[in-house]
């Protein structure tokens, strides 16, 4: 992209800077649900934030670093949430399976440069594994180069859901993917085994803030794209995610790499999915190899 552009961008990207940062935070900062933050300056707004179903009045039992975003299909498409921390696995999984979500997308590894960036919060091998009262088990799994797909059976009491877990792979923290045509594969690999309905996806890094906002606003872009759109307001995208949770799409760095995905888009770059090098196969021993492993992310 030429200086101008880089020019224009720095400029736009100043003026998302304090965009709906004047909104109150009230539930993350109760001394109850302070722990449950996996980073002291990103909390969810109050107005938007997703709301678990209280327990036995226990206060803060409905409290969980999340809130509703909206994408191209819905003002509540998506769910942007933080890595699950170890103390805070049970209520990310009470969240998808009250909230009925039917797809998880996961945008970084659990860790990076030795240091956590998201609880390994799904079964490594395909015995099932109990969060607080529900059961989660791996049925298969697809492996690419820059991501896997895992299909889980969730089940509480006598109900079982299947939920689709995309783990994106490759996209170092605060940076963008290398090159970036990558995250579009991975966007259109995701849409095409998920389609649009109304149930929400779950979308999630380390903090649930830059990363996850620069893949939801690439999807709602290619959507609009798909739809032959005379116009692609990138910058109105994120300001309305940056109304509904802090810091939507974190860095210049990565508002740049959404232009950056569309223009190869728009010179029909390719596209299309690589192979993939397992599917349904040696399960048990694929998690076994990726125990320890990790990325992380904002």
């Amino acid at each position: 992209m030429s200086a101008d552009s880089d020019f224009r961008f720095s400029e736009e990207f100043e003026e998302l800077k304090h965009v709906g940062r004047e909104q109150p935070c009230s539930a993350a900062d109760l001394p109850v649900n302070r722990p449950k933050n996996r980073f002291t300056n990103i909390l969810p707004y109050d107005h938007s934030r997703y709301k678990l179903q209280p327990v036995d009045d226990e206060e803060g039992s409905d409290y969980i670093n999340a809130n509703y975003v909206p994408g191209h299909n819905s003002p509540r498409e998506f769910i942007v949430t933080q890595g699950p921390l170890h103390c805070t696995r049970d209520d990310f999984w009470r969240m998808c399976w009250e909230s009925g979500s039917r797809a998880i997308v996961m945008l970084t590894r659990c860790v990076e440069k030795g240091r956590e960036k998201c609880d390994r919060y799904w079964p490594y091998d395909t015995r099932p594994v109990y969060y607080g009262d529900i059961a989660v088990t791996a049925l298969n799994e697809s492996r690419y180069p820059d991501w896997t797909v895992t299909e889980l059976m969730l089940c509480r009491g006598a109900e079982q859901r299947v939920l689709k877990h995309f783990h994106f792979t490759t996209w170092p923290d605060f940076g963008v993917p290398d090159p970036p045509t990558t995250l579009a594969r991975f966007v259109r690999a995701f849409r095409e085994r998920c389609p649009p309905d109304s149930r929400p996806v779950v979308v999630h890094c380390s903090a649930g803030v830059g990363r996850s906002g620069t893949f939801i606003t690439l999807d709602t872009a290619l959507q609009q794209l798909a739809n032959h759109a005379e116009f692609i307001d990138i910058f109105g995208m994120v300001h309305a995610m940056r109304r509904e949770r802090v810091w939507m799409v974190q860095t210049e760095q990565q508002y740049i790499c959404i232009h950056q995905c569309l223009v190869a888009v728009l010179e029909g770059q390719d596209m299309a999915a690589p192979p993939h090098n397992n599917h349904n196969h040696h399960l048990n021993a694929a998690f076994e190899d990726d125990e320890g492993i990790a990325e992380s992310g904002m």
